[in-house]
């Protein structure tokens, strides 16, 4: 039998599970004083001041007093809001066809494939589900009991709710990840930071989770387990199941680097039993490629990607982004910033030409140190924001 591939993802002795409460989207979301707050700070009691600034930062898309502000938090709601809908546990997971259908494995991810792109996906490649990349407890909504400081908005527990809590343990036991890649609008995310740029994000979420959905329902009618994560309701860490799979690398950013859309992409994935034939983990040159740039981190305002060299995280060694420098930055502006996104260099728009750069830069490495100079002549060292098309 021919050995798998080694995946780039490199891990130190055994992975350790991450909890989603301890994630920076899940902490901002704790109501101050609510029976999920104080339960976290008694268990992190360092962390309660910067989580209070957190939630001061709840994704401010809406300003008052600013010109322009119900506008924007219209363009925010319309783009965001209804993935809401789509997190619902009876709608990532569900009923299981009673019959099975047998097919070969081949096909069938031949087949699945085709699906996730003819619904919207760019990129789809499929790998084993390593059970370091599920997480270990649950930690954003849904649900909270009367929850309602940011999107999706629930009032208490819905009538009939059988899905997991926060702090409930999470169990994914499936065998395979389906991880797709979805392209944003690189214009739109050139405007650095806006209501624009986060239309944008929010419109590439919601059809990523539409299509998780889809893909996970296509399987369950099949008569095999499937469950979607998608940005409402993540069971797995996405990034790492889509470099198992082959669809890229994790690049210095905190983002996967895709061979042909760079990191301007949003990730969702689909977990299931139904036997599927892997794709192989790619060596695209990521890693060499970003210990010799630094575009993403010199580019970063608020300095939360790393200059210096990898260090080991639960497990695996990498560069470690700082969430909440991050974060803080975003409710800042009111927007996501996806600078990082867009000045990598990988992340240029797909022409021949800038293929064939990145064939370069992944078998030739002594080319990377040049190609990094040449990025910056070209383009700029510094990002500079373009003016926001029509929408």
């Amino acid at each position: 039998m021919t050995q798998r591939p080694k995946s780039t993802c490199e891990t130190v002795g055994e992975p350790v599970r991450f909890d989603e409460r301890d994630t920076v989207f899940a902490r901002e979301r704790l109501v101050p004083g609510s029976p999920e707050e104080r339960a976290y700070h008694r268990l992190h009691p360092e962390l309660a001041e910067i989580d209070r600034r957190l939630a001061a930062f709840i994704e401010a898309v809406d300003r008052p007093g600013e010109a322009g502000a119900q506008v924007d938090a219209a363009l925010y709601q319309a783009a965001f809001g209804p993935i809401a809908g789509l997190a619902l546990p009876d709608v990532v997971d569900g009923e299981v066809a009673p019959e099975q259908v047998e097919a070969d494995p081949a096909r069938m991810a031949a087949r699945i494939k085709a699906l996730a792109r003819r619904l919207g996906a760019d990129d789809v490649r499929i790998g084993p589900l390593n059970p370091a990349w599920v997480y270990s407890h649950r930690g954003t909504p849904p649900f909270f009991d009367d929850y309602r400081p940011n999107p999706p908005y629930f009032s208490g527990i819905p009538q009939g709710y059988r899905g997991l809590k926060w702090s409930d343990p999470i169990e994914v036991p499936h065998r395979y990840g389906i991880a797709m890649a979805f392209r944003q609008d690189r214009d739109l995310l050139c405007t650095g930071g806006t209501p624009y740029s986060d239309f944008e994000v929010g419109r590439v979420y919601g059809l990523s989770a539409l299509v998780a959905v889809q893909v996970a329902s296509y399987i369950r009618a099949l008569g095999w387990p499937a469950r979607a994560h998608h940005l409402r309701n993540y069971g797995v860490l996405v990034v790492p199941v889509a470099v198992d799979a082959g669809l890229g690398e994790l690049g210095r950013c905190g983002y996967l680097i895709h061979p042909r859309l760079g990191a301007n992409l949003r990730l969702a994935c689909v977990t299931t039993d139904l036997p599927l034939a892997l794709d192989p983990p790619v060596d695209l040159g990521v890693q060499g490629f970003c210990e010799k740039c630094l575009k993403c981190a010199t580019n970063c305002p608020s300095g939360a990607i790393p200059k210096g060299d990898k260090t080991v995280v639960r497990g695996v060694r990498k560069w470690q982004i700082d969430p909440v420098k991050c974060l803080l930055y975003w409710g800042h502006l009111g927007s996501a910033c996806t600078i990082c996104q867009v000045v990598c260099p990988w992340s240029k728009p797909p022409t021949l030409f800038h293929r064939l750069v990145a064939q370069l830069a992944t078998h030739v490495p002594a080319s990377r140190r040049f190609l990094v100079w040449a990025d910056g002549r070209v383009y700029g060292a510094r990002f500079r924001p373009s003016s926001a098309p029509e929408l």
